[in-house]
């Protein structure tokens, strides 16, 4: 593989040349040339390389309508920066759902009113964090949605249920971002 930089004679060569080579252009007024990659025939791929595949193919598809939807584009051209298009954007974003990387329960002792914090993370934003609380035999004692806090990395949910018996109980966080990708934590308290 050659590099060729700021050389005038190559400056914006792309493509092949014959079955020999190829030109690929970088942002940074860089050329590479290299050998013409080889595929194979009749590729036989594993079950996880098709489930990448397929999800590549939704990012694709959901990249395009946010490219078509303003008000979808509106979301992620601030993060736009040289080198990358809505569209880059988008297609990443579809890609990575959010992680859920704490659910404090410090502040919850089954009373009213009590808070339960959630801590979450995504490549460009969540959009809503839903909390619910089980009791020890899996029955479905509140659900709802939590509220951003003014760090914009923790969500909070404040209880509206008595719970009088802590031991056992369940609390599971469901993080949601933009695309609709979404994310399941649950503890044991």
């Amino acid at each position: 593989m050659a590099k060729s930089e700021n050389n005038e004679v190559m400056f914006g060569a792309r493509g092949k040349v014959g079955n020999l080579v190829v030109f690929k252009n970088f942002g940074n007024n860089q050329t590479v040339i290299s050998k013409r990659p080889r595929r194979q025939e009749n590729p036989v791929y594993t079950a996880k390389q098709i489930e990448v595949k397929q999800k590549f193919r939704e990012a694709v598809v959901y990249a395009k309508g946010v490219i078509g939807n303003p008000n979808l584009a509106a979301i992620y051209q601030p993060f736009a920066k040289a080198g990358t298009s809505v569209y880059n954007l988008a297609l990443a974003d579809y890609c990575k759902a959010p992680q859920i990387v704490l659910i404090d329960t410090a502040s919850y002792q089954g009373q009213i009113g009590e808070q339960i914090r959630v801590r979450t993370i995504d490549n460009f934003r969540v959009t809503e964090v839903r909390v619910s609380v089980y009791d020890d035999a899996d029955v479905l004692l509140e659900s709802g949605l939590a509220m951003l806090s003014a760090n914009n990395i923790d969500w909070i949910y404040d209880t509206t249920i008595l719970n009088g018996n802590l031991a056992g109980t369940k609390i599971t966080a469901e993080a949601k971002d933009t695309p609709g990708n979404k994310t399941l934590e649950t503890i044991a308290i």
